[in-house]
């Protein structure tokens, strides 16, 4: 038995963006979170302007990558002052994680900080629209919203049906002239959710449609994207969005959990750890995933996955696990983080204990 629900419309082409306009056309009051940089340096700004001539709306800019709960909290709190009945965030997934969260919960008394790592069920009386500007995190069709607490140690999702938004507009054209980091990663991030949602034990033959096709599109299209080609653009776009798909009814895995800690504990961006992880998760899991990577190879045409995947990777410029040279310290404290996600380790395709984990992680060696 099994089911697949995903309730945003999509509309994905070039150019879609000057057609904002009519999406938020019956709204007044509208808020639109942005990062700090991207969107005034490239001139989006300037279509933004354009697209809601004529309407009263807000800019708020101060979405950072990696967002702590502080982060997130302040443009909640702007949020319930401004009152919006639209919310539309634009850019990569912490400003699109950022604006569905402000939109879950501007009408609500609820603090973030509270519900980093849980479900929580609401009504959601706000528009919700998500513009993505990078090909990775798949944001704007998943009901999740990482957020980071640094004082607790954990970086993870606040998760609700209501953080699904209303319409996802994904343009291509707003990745173009994107840098090569934040392309790669990005891209990596796209990869690292086709491949935990194939993994997962909540799997389906949907989620499996999308993770399949959007592994077979980042391999084929990753590197000419880091090149700016148009096409290719377009590909990883697409990629991001199955991605985004599979993982908004699959969930993700270990690679999330592990790259999650590392970032928590050393600052690094998101795509990057997840990158730093996935060979070294498969060869954890062993045995337990052995015959649906068979079936991978199979499907991608691909003769030894893990062989593949590694040097896909380093090509990349991603290093290995092994690389990072953590302290024994580093490595029980990256533990202990990953632990503490203790429902999500019951989806693994393996089982995996603090001890076993803790273990690999201190003998491994690439």
């Amino acid at each position: 038995m099994w089911s697949w629900r995903n309730p945003t419309e999509v509309r994905f082409g070039e150019g879609l963006f000057r057609g904002l306009k009519k999406v938020v056309e019956p709204f007044d009051r509208i808020l639109v979170l942005t990062g700090p940089t991207f969107v005034k340096k490239s001139g989006l700004i300037n279509v933004i302007e354009e697209q809601l001539k004529g309407k009263e709306w807000h800019w708020y800019d101060e979405v950072l990558p990696e967002p702590t709960w502080d982060v997130v909290q302040r443009a909640v709190d702007f949020a319930r002052d401004y009152k919006p009945r639209c919310v539309v965030g634009v850019g990569g997934g912490s400003v699109l994680d950022t604006s569905k969260l402000v939109a879950s919960f501007v009408d609500k008394p609820f603090g973030v900080r509270d519900f980093i790592g849980k479900r929580v069920e609401l009504e959601r009386s706000v528009f919700s629209v998500c513009v993505p500007t990078t090909s990775g995190s798949g944001s704007e069709v998943t009901p999740y919203c990482v957020v980071m607490d640094r004082e607790r140690e954990i970086k993870a999702p606040v998760t609700s049906s209501a953080n699904y938004p209303d319409v996802a507009l994904d343009d291509p054209a707003l990745t173009r002239g994107a840098p090569f980091e934040v392309t790669r990663n990005a891209g990596v991030d796209a990869l690292s959710h086709c491949l935990e949602a194939y993994l997962s034990r909540r799997a389906n033959p949907v989620t499996e449609l999308f993770s399949v096709d959007g592994m077979r599109l980042v391999f084929k299209y990753l590197k000419n994207a880091l090149r700016d080609e148009p096409v290719a653009r377009r590909k990883m776009m697409l990629a991001s969005l199955y991605g985004g798909f599979a993982i908004s009814n699959a969930g993700a895995g270990l690679i999330h959990q592990l790259g999650h800690a590392l970032t928590v504990l050393k600052g690094l961006s998101h795509g990057y750890t997840m990158g730093i992880f996935m060979v070294p998760v498969l060869e954890l899991y062993g045995d337990a995933v052995r015959e649906r990577l068979s079936r991978l190879e199979r499907a991608l045409g691909i003769k030894y996955f893990l062989g593949f995947l590694n040097r896909f990777l380093k090509e990349l410029g991603i290093p290995g696990f092994n690389e990072l040279s953590l302290s024994e310290e580093e490595k029980r404290k990256l533990v202990k983080i990953v632990m503490k996600r203790e429902h999500v380790l019951k989806l693994l395709p393996a089982t995996v204990d603090e001890y076993q984990l803790l273990k690999f992680l201190e003998e491994y060696e690439g």
